[in-house]
């Protein structure tokens, strides 16, 4: 019974790990100020909290399960507020930030997250008490001793000079200020674009409009495509080729998501991603750039649908 308990927590103690682990490292990265992709995140998590045995079986879309499950865990940590996903990747919020340093142990910290618990503030920052006379130049203790003698000293014979901010505020205010003050008497106003007159027939026929489509455009590559070992299937043009017009995925607007469906024969398919074309941009496992190749193992002959979503570079196939 103890050993059944053992096989059954592991794994998800190891992903509750991997959760809190993946939120550190991000928050670490945009502190340095560095842009890092969610699948980049993750492969470190791992990294840092390798998989056992079980987490390491693969999927049929060649991915491990243990990595599924750490994908599928972080839209806990979106709904708990404490991360942000974009399509420029994703973001650690403030208090995904405070939750990290205020739960050092993954299961308070899980805890918390899926309670709603509020997260403790951060501690204030410690004030050094002041430096003692003795370790002070005699200026310094002169103004010490009789603060304002060092203002009244600086300040003798002239005013004060502008702060860095009273400048700005000055030079916006004469680039607002108009060329010839003095000449009132002009009243010739400044030119003005014409305003065009639009009937409301000929703004809804002409003036263009943003659709949901068109949003989720945004940001994504001109092409997508498979590249690998399809030699059974289109024989020498299948193999690794990075223009066959059949390996090319389309876009999908509503599932946010390029796709393409193949017949497949019975087999083990080794492949990548290529994103523009060419071999500049190419994702592997666990969608890492340049990364080791998927493998898909088909025990018949199957129709396989893959999946690439571009704000995680990740695949899935069914």
């Amino acid at each position: 019974m103890n050993t059944t308990k053992e096989i059954v927590i592991a794994p998800r103690n190891s992903t509750n790990v991997r959760l809190r682990t993946t939120l550190a490292l991000l928050a670490e990265h945009q502190d340095a100020g560095n842009s890092v992709a969610p699948s980049d995140v993750m492969s470190q998590a791992v990294a840092a909290v390798p998989f056992d045995a079980k987490e390491a079986e693969l999927l049929s879309g060649g991915v491990p399960r243990g990595y599924k499950a750490l994908t599928t865990a972080t839209a806990k940590l979106v709904k708990a507020g404490w991360l942000v996903k974009g399509r420029s990747g994703w973001t650690a919020t403030d208090e995904g930030i405070r939750a990290v340093h205020a739960f050092a142990d993954p299961d308070q910290f899980i805890n918390a997250m899926i309670s709603g618990a509020p997260v403790p503030e951060q501690a204030p920052a410690v004030t050094h008490a002041p430096q003692s006379p003795e370790s002070l130049g005699e200026d310094a203790q002169a103004v010490q001793a009789d603060p304002e003698a060092g203002v009244t000293a600086s300040a003798e014979g002239s005013e004060p000079p502008a702060t860095a901010e009273e400048s700005d505020i000055s030079e916006t205010m004469a680039d607002l200020a108009p060329a010839d003050a003095t000449n009132s008497e002009d009243p010739t106003p400044p030119d003005v674009a014409p305003t065009l007159e639009v009937s409301p027939d000929v703004a809804t026929e002409q003036v263009p409009t943003r659709t949901p489509a068109d949003e989720a455009w945004q940001g994504q590559p001109q092409s997508v495509a498979l590249s690998g070992d399809f030699d059974p299937l289109f024989g020498e043009a299948g193999h690794w080729s990075t223009d066959l017009r059949e390996l090319q995925f389309v876009w999908e607007p509503t599932e946010n998501l390029w796709k393409q469906t193949l017949q497949l024969p019975a087999g083990t398919y080794q492949f990548k991603i290529l994103v523009n074309g060419g071999w500049d941009e190419n994702y592997g496992r666990f969608g890492v750039r340049d990364g080791a190749n998927h493998e898909l193992h088909l025990l018949s002959d199957t129709s396989v649908t893959f999946r690439f979503d571009y704000a995680t570079r990740d695949i899935t196939t069914s």
